[in-house]
């Protein structure tokens, strides 16, 4: 079936692609179709290329009827680079359009999202300090970018308008190494907005690639590290300090450990999950707590916070950070969601727990270990409201409701969302 298609498009699905039904019917397809680059209220014609039991997955051809919402895109590479999918959404739309998704995934629930105000107004542009870029060797120049759309093909990427600038000058600093790379690998990046760090997973370091990677520095590129296999190597100081402020420490990050894209948005979060949390002169347990983007403020006015999370590296800086700063924090490596039912099953508990898991979410039975173990308050984060849907519903069934959920755009240009939901004991004020 290749025939094109006419759709009126209803809403967006999670994951940004919009939702329409054929005008007219197509007889032998489903009524459903999801198509990418269309907006609510638009007449598209489509080309199908997936037909499924339950939906037709379709590429955009024609917009007969454009929405008001919809932008010329800043980026030349925009259709063919994969890193941005909702570049043809007009900037202050962005956020209104990731709130309408929320709102329908939790519309089982009764509660109202709301959005929060970061940066309403300005053009999602050079925001993105961290990036995950892959490269392909050839001879002595670098293939470097992001894959292209539904592909594993890399686009070479010269320079990325999300991107904070320090980081479109460490990319060009570093296509110098080309020679000493692997045939293909990631880059990874991070920066403070002044300064960049860089990791290499996959490459080892030998003296060969420490003098090249070397040359590769400056005021701007301080640090490269490297891990290939089980070794590890560096050149410069390949850690930062993030988001500190008169009242805040920074967190202490490289390029390996997880760190929100979006500083001005990441800050206005952590101040948001701290009020929520109400954390003051209690015991708080903290879940995927990293290195300690959410920690670092409730440890300065809870009692004492116990942390969990899998990843050592993120462990280890959280426990560097607590000493330095004096912070009451336990920091402990594990696994949360075996750890979860073993608390429940004894008699510790915590008045307010934070979690802020993986795009998986909590799953069923740490959802509903954790509706044991808390007692008086969840904050709970989420970047994949589907699965946030599903841990809500099952705290909710096992005796906890939710008091607000509010959406932050930290991620423009995608479809991307970060949510923070509040829950309260059921009958509790």
């Amino acid at each position: 079936m290749d025939e094109l298609a006419t759709l009126r498009i209803r809403t967006l699905a999670t994951g940004g692609d919009a939702v329409g039904h054929p005008e007219p019917p197509v007889q032998g397809a489903a009524a459903t179709w999801f198509v990418a680059d269309a907006l609510p209220g638009e007449r598209v014609v489509v080309r199908p290329r997936k037909l499924a039991r339950n939906h037709v997955v379709a590429e955009l051809v024609e917009v007969l009827e454009p929405s008001a919402d919809r932008a010329t895109p800043p980026c030349p590479l925009a259709g063919v680079c994969g890193g941005c999918q909702w570049q043809h959404v007009a900037p202050a739309a962005q956020g209104p359009l990731k709130l309408a998704i929320v709102k329908d995934a939790l519309r089982g629930l009764p509660v109202t999202p709301t959005l929060a105000p970061v940066a309403p107004d300005d053009d999602g542009l050079h925001y993105r300090r961290r990036a995950r870029l892959h490269y392909e060797r050839r001879d002595d120049t670098l293939v470097l970018g992001f894959h292209r759309r539904r592909s594993h093909a890399i686009v070479d990427v010269q320079r990325c308008p999300v991107l904070v600038p320090p980081l479109d000058h460490a990319i060009a600093r570093l296509r110098r190494a080309a020679a000493v790379l692997p045939e293909q690998g990631e880059l990874l990046l991070l920066s403070d907005g002044k300064r960049v760090v860089a990791g290499l997973p996959g490459v080892r370091a030998t003296d060969e690639v420490r003098a090249r990677l070397s040359e590769c520095l400056d005021r701007t590129l301080v640090g490269i590290e490297l891990r290939g296999g089980r070794s590890r190597g560096r050149v410069g100081e390949p850690l930062l300090a993030l988001d500190g402020s008169a009242a805040l420490p920074p967190m202490p990050a490289s390029a390996f450990v997880f760190a929100q894209a979006r500083a001005e948005g990441n800050r206005a979060m952590v101040r948001h999950v701290v009020v929520r949390a109400k954390p003051h002169g209690q015991r708080v347990l903290e879940l995927y707590a990293g290195a300690g983007n959410f920690t670092r403020a409730l440890a300065k006015v809870a009692q004492r916070v116990w942390t969990c999370d899998d990843d050592r590296e993120a462990v280890s800086l959280l426990r560097k950070l607590a000493e330095a700063e004096e912070l009451p924090i336990n920091a402990k490596h594990g696994d949360v969601a075996a750890l979860l039912p073993r608390i429940a099953a004894g008699e510790t508990r915590y008045p307010v727990v934070v979690a802020d898991p993986p795009r998986a979410g909590l799953g069923r039975a740490a959802a509903k270990a954790l509706a044991q173990v808390a007692t008086e308050r969840i904050v709970l984060v989420a970047c994949d409201v589907s699965t946030l849907a599903r841990d809500l519903a099952t705290l909710v069934e096992h005796g906890w409701r939710v008091a607000d959920v509010t959406v932050f755009d930290l991620m423009p240009m995608t479809a991307e969302v970060e949510v923070v939901a509040t829950l309260l004991r059921a009958g509790a004020g």
